[in-house]
């Protein structure tokens, strides 16, 4: 069965000198392994990817630079893709750069974390308690009156929905703020930011609309911008992992660059690694190009996830048995030390059967230590107090609610006074603890409590 692999770098001129120390010649691999059709892009740049303002003009501000370049690869088999892939590296080592190699990868398949199934332990519908509590029970579990007594509400803060996309006449309803976004064109289809298009669902039940109320609610003076990375259909975007890369150095480039601060809110991730192609090759892999660049960005800027939805109570009905359950269930840039990874609780605090469990990658450990992922749980699976046919749920509605969070506390506390590093481990240790003292693979460090974080970092 043939393997997509993918080449990429932030330039063409870049892309060419790391395949050289790799022992590798752009020409001739595209020969040897390029998509029936495809002709090497001029330019030193192929992003698809567009700015957008939020009246829908295109944004023709900022750098051109760095966008980066990427080819499709289309191996014959996985055999013959590892061996190149090892080759490169063995390559690359020898000439004393092994960092060359990360321009060859594996492509991925992502999806959202969304889904609740029926299970053994606590599921959504499930249970006893309140099966689906409602926003205000969840708010009070996390204490969300603490940001409005101190007069909190993510001003001047820009938060971007790195998801399916959301409808900007949506957020208008909810009296949120529109800030533009990103689009793409690729092989004649086009993705305008701020649509929101999903079949066969109605607007307030889409994915992304659920996302933003718990943006507006929380953080309702905050920027939402629009990324649709995750496409309607896995074919509309052929290579997943070049789209995501193109798409996050685009951000990096054009938005990252300007005054922030910067929210990035990804309620994705990669459910089958079945579906992967070579196993591990980006779930359990640091070195991949998406990871590195993910890494990066969440250095300087909040970076949250989604844990995932394949606890092993009642994981994704799209996962085998081999990715539900403990140290088996947070993949990729979920499990990356430097993002905020969240997992999910009921509004009781009560850990739900489906939210992922730790730790997280093995090969994302840092000397000898736990990849403690899950960071902490924030509730999930509640209904509007208005409206009880609006349910959020999955590990998404968790992670909305931390970015918002952190949207509003970053109204006060700047990135130079508090990283994202400093702003995480305060999260972590003013959490309330749900069932056991220090990290569990459950429930990180406990749950959100924003009463007691307030007074920990200095407000600048």
């Amino acid at each position: 069965m043939a393997e997509k692999l993918f080449l990429f770098d932030l330039s063409k001129d870049a892309l060419t000198s790391n395949l050289a120390i790799c022992g590798q010649d752009l020409n001739n691999l595209i020969v040897d392994f390029g998509v029936p059709g495809f002709i090497i892009p001029p330019g030193p740049s192929n992003n698809p990817w567009r700015a957008y303002n939020r009246d829908g003009s295109v944004d023709s501000s900022g750098s051109v630079e760095n966008l980066g370049y990427g080819i499709p690869l289309l191996l014959p088999d996985k055999t013959k893709a590892r061996n190149l892939l090892d080759q490169m590296l063995q390559k690359a080592t020898a000439n004393g750069n092994p960092g060359a190699a990360r321009v060859a990868g594996v492509d991925v398949t992502p999806y959202s974390m969304n889904l609740a199934p029926q299970g053994q332990h606590w599921c959504a519908g499930s249970g006893r308690g309140y099966s689906y509590a409602t926003r205000r029970r969840a708010h009070q579990l996390i204490e969300s009156e603490a940001l409005v007594d101190n007069e909190l509400f993510g001003r001047d803060v820009k938060i971007l929905v790195i998801d399916q996309g959301f409808n900007k006449d949506y957020l208008g309803s909810l009296n949120g703020i529109y800030g533009g976004g990103m689009g793409w064109i690729v092989d004649g289809k086009v993705k305008i930011p701020g649509e929101g298009k999903w079949p066969y669902t109605s607007l307030e039940q889409r994915h992304g609309s659920m996302l933003l109320r718990s943006l507006v609610k929380i953080a309702p003076k905050a920027e939402i911008r629009d990324i649709p990375l995750i496409p309607e259909r896995i074919t509309d975007v052929g290579y997943f992992a070049l789209h995501a890369l193109f798409a996050f150095a685009f951000i990096k480039a054009l938005y990252l660059s300007k005054q922030g601060p910067w929210v990035l809110l990804n309620a994705w991730g990669v459910v089958d690694r079945f579906a992967e192609g070579l196993w591990g090759s980006y779930t359990n892999n640091r070195d991949h190009f998406l990871n590195l660049m993910i890494a990066s960005i969440a250095e300087k800027h909040d970076v949250v996830f989604a844990a995932g939805n394949n606890g092993q109570f009642c994981a994704d009905p799209r996962a085998t048995g081999y990715d539900a359950g403990p140290g088996n269930s947070i993949f990729g840039a979920n499990g990356l030390p430097e993002v905020t990874s969240v997992g999910a609780v009921r509004a009781d605090g009560a850990w739900i059967g489906a939210s992922s469990q730790g730790p997280g990658p093995e090969d994302f450990q840092i000397g000898n230590g736990t990849v403690e992922k899950p960071d902490f749980c924030v509730p999930s699976w509640f209904t509007e107090d208005h409206d009880h046919f609006l349910r959020s749920g999955g590990t998404s509605a968790a992670s909305a609610l931390t970015a918002g969070c952190i949207a509003a506390l970053r109204q006060g506390w700047g990135t130079t006074a508090v990283s994202p590093a400093e702003l995480r481990a305060a999260i972590r240790n003013s959490s309330r603890q749900v069932a056991q003292t220090g990290w569990s693979a459950r429930t990180g460090t406990g749950v959100l409590k924003l009463g007691s974080l307030i007074g920990q970092p200095p407000i600048v």
